[in-house]
């Protein structure tokens, strides 16, 4: 833990040792700074250095760079004009050059009252959320309370904001890496700052886990340009060209250049979640009512015994009476008459509550049928999401494209109907499903032979749009016209399950470079199939169970548990064939040995199959 801080320090030491010569440089050019003669159609930018990824100055050449600068750019050709920037030191020097009359505009400056006294803001570019940040394991600061110590870069919308706040310390930064290193060394207690800028800069240094915010935006924030007070006529200039190119598919293509692709609300996780958490409460209630009636049947069938016995009981005194008044034949005759009218009340009062017992047992199986029923329902439900999860992805990612394409003008009737054919394939697929998962364990289900490549290769093209997505490569080698017997629908699902466990695991371990390798080849009488990945392996302590119904690595929510035991399933049950995991040298191996069908293995083999040691 140590070295890893020591590491953690030297690396931002290093950077703000950057950012501040850097800072340097640019602020003994500012200190004497003339602005150069410009033509009526040229503007200057004034910009900070060293606030990445909105502003930053490329160490190489010296010229701006960032997301702020691409939109300016991009905003000026639109409006007709030119942009040279000029780069001041710390925000409320790159504010002067403007209000000094050495610059027209700051291309980016988030928007608060104090701003608003001294500028004349164009229409937003942009929304930022301002947030408390503080260090990863810190639990004592849920807010900006009393006595705490806060950091924010000077003459920042964060500084405007606290100054009116009494009973805390405020610390100012001339930049962004100065900040950030000063709360993960702990002279500070949090951050003011735009979220994604300082999110960004500690992700990529490395240290994006040391910290996290807390609570709602302090602040939420529209980011705009900044001219000097009155200049109306450029002002109007520029936001006719931000109208039409704010929202644009260019805009959305600058942002995720710089910014990335934010992740959407609704993803597998909190599906997931959400489902798992809706099957649990339902069979917790369903558990709970259970308990509850047969706990009442119970003492009812204990009342029902104990009557029975009192009745019994009454059965042998009435005999020992008779016996008694024997000598008195008429009044035992009466005695006997009463007592056998008692004994038919009895009798039918016994008769009404047995066939009232019996009744109510006859409803307890019934509604043991019905949770037996419930329980296979939550089954095939949860099997169903976890088959459709994919495809549902797949589909997604055709109709995103569809809108990509058809917004750049690219869309074409052959594109539109290779993607509508591609979709309804998938959709194909999960029909096939469903009609599988009807008939997955009946006995009946005919059986066919099919060539394996040619069920992997449609497998791969579904699933490869949502792998690409993720960054991962699937490679796939095989031997020619691999064929088999069985039912290739539940064939594609064992795959499809495999594929999503090595997905997860390499999304779950952050491979850099995450890969799948298919191979199908023959081995004697078997037809193989392996899938590999380079997620680093199975868990000794964990290989044995990875088969097993229910049993999950992930953390609650995220997993069924039950793909591989499906998997297994579908091999070694339905197809009468093999499916193992192994470990390899930098990463996990699943195998699967199914026997080989085809004129040359029936001869060679007499269509047994003996399966591979």
């Amino acid at each position: 833990m140590l070295a890893t801080m020591n590491r953690m320090k030297t690396r931002m030491t290093l950077i703000v040792l950057t950012a501040a010569a850097l800072s340097m440089a640019v602020a003994a050019c500012a200190e004497d700074f003339t602005p150069p003669p410009v033509a009526s159609d040229t503007i200057i930018a004034a910009i900070p250095p060293d606030f990445p990824p909105t502003y930053s100055q490329n160490r190489q050449t010296g010229k701006p760079v960032g997301f702020a600068v691409d939109v300016m750019n991009e905003i000026a050709r639109r409006a007709g004009l030119k942009v040279v920037y000029v780069f001041g030191q710390q925000w409320d020097e790159v504010e002067h050059l403007v209000l000094s009359g050495k610059a027209d505009l700051v291309p980016n400056l988030l928007v608060d009252d104090a701003r608003s006294k001294l500028f004349t803001f164009t229409e937003p570019v942009e929304s930022v959320p301002v947030h408390l940040t503080v260090r990863s394991h810190e639990s004592r600061f849920y807010g900006i309370i009393p006595g705490i110590k806060i950091g924010v870069i000077k003459e920042s919308v964060g500084e405007h904001y606290l100054k009116g706040i009494p009973a805390i310390t405020i610390i100012t930064y001339p930049n962004l890496h100065s900040l950030i290193f000063e709360l993960l060394s702990g002279q500070i207690d949090a951050a003011l700052t735009a979220t994604p800028n300082i999110t960004k800069l500690a992700n990529e240094a490395g240290v994006g886990d040391k910290i996290k915010t807390v609570g709602e935006p302090v602040i939420d924030g529209k980011r705009a340009m900044a001219l000097r007070k009155g200049n109306l006529v450029l002002a109007a200039r520029l936001n006719k060209a931000i109208e039409g190119f704010v929202g644009s598919p260019e805009y959305q293509a600058l942002y995720r250049k710089w910014w990335g692709t934010p992740e959407p609300y609704w993803n597998a996780r909190r599906v997931t979640g959400t489902i798992g958490a809706t099957l649990a409460l339902a069979v917790l209630l369903m558990g709970g009512w259970r308990y509850y009636s047969i706990k009442r049947l119970n003492a009812q069938l204990t009342e029902s015994m104990a009557k029975l016995e009192n009745a019994q009981k009454t059965l042998q005194e009435q005999a020992a009476l008779l016996e008694e008044e024997i000598a008195e034949r008429h009044l035992a005759e009466v005695n006997l008459a009463v007592k056998q009218q008692q004994l038919e009340e009895v009798n039918r009062s016994l008769e009404d509550h047995i066939a009232t017992t019996l009744k109510e047992l006859r409803e307890k199986d019934q509604m043991l049928i019905q949770q037996g029923r419930f329980a296979a329902m939550g089954e095939m439900i949860s099997n169903i999401s976890h088959q459709w999860r994919q495809p549902l992805n797949n589909v997604g990612l055709i109709i995103q494209n569809l809108q990509e394409m058809s917004e750049h003008g690219e869309l074409n009737p052959e594109i539109l109907n290779h993607e509508v054919k591609v979709a309804m394939d998938v959709i194909l697929f999960m029909s096939n499903t469903i009609d599988d998962f009807r008939f997955f364990f009946r006995p009946d289900k005919e059986k066919s032979e099919f060539i394996v490549n040619k069920v992997i290769e449609k497998t791969i093209k579904f699933m490869s749009p949502a792998l690409r997505n993720y960054g991962i490569t699937i490679a796939f080698d095989a031997e020619p016209n691999v064929c088999i017997v069985g039912y290739p629908n539940e064939y594609s699902q064992m795959l499809i399950n495999i594929i999503n466990n090595a997905k997860d695991v390499l999304l779950e371990r952050k491979i850099l470079k995450p890969r799948i390798t298919i191979r199908v080849f023959r081995d004697n009488a078997l037809a193989v199939a392996t899938i590999a990945d380079n997620a680093g392996g199975i868990d000794a302590d964990v290989l044995p169970k990875v088969f097993d119904p229910y049993f999950t690595t992930k953390e609650p929510g995220k997993g069924t548990g039950i793909g591989l035991y499906m998997s297994k399933v579908i091999a070694e049950k339905n197809m009468e064939g093999r499916l193992i995991a192994r470990n390899l040298a930098d990463g996990a191996e699943f195998r699967i040995e199914m026997p080989l069908r085809g004129p040359l293995q029936v001869a060679a083999h007499g269509g047994a199959f003996q399966p591979a040691s």
